[in-house]
């Protein structure tokens, strides 16, 4: 029998889809209420869902000190219903092409 050979990977190899989506995000995108109304909002994710974000954020979080969550309540997809989350974080550049933790970008 000849078995398939397989390639070795790195684990620098490895990167994760920051493509992140949700089921709801909460107020509604027809609510009556102006933000400062609103004393809390909410994001409606399935397991799925839930699993991929907190791949992300452990990601994210080994490099950066502060995490951004930005929802696009408004912005729904046509194929699936859902809706966007991106994650960022602002990072200070000392130089050209360096981030304050000499890091390249």
């Amino acid at each position: 029998m000849n078995q398939p050979r397989l390639k070795r990977q790195s684990a620098s190899a490895v990167s994760v889809d920051t493509n992140v989506r949700c089921l709801r995000i909460y107020p509604t995108e027809d609510t009556k209420r102006t933000v400062s109304d609103l004393q809390t909002v909410g994001i409606r994710l399935t397991k799925k869902q839930a699993i991929h974000l907190a791949r992300v954020l452990l990601v994210v979080t080994q490099e950066w000190d502060e995490v951004d969550i930005t929802a696009y309540r408004f912005k729904k997809r046509q194929e699936d219903g859902s809706y966007r989350l991106t994650i960022t974080s602002q990072v200070e550049v000392q130089g050209e092409g360096e981030t304050k933790n000499g890091g390249r970008n």
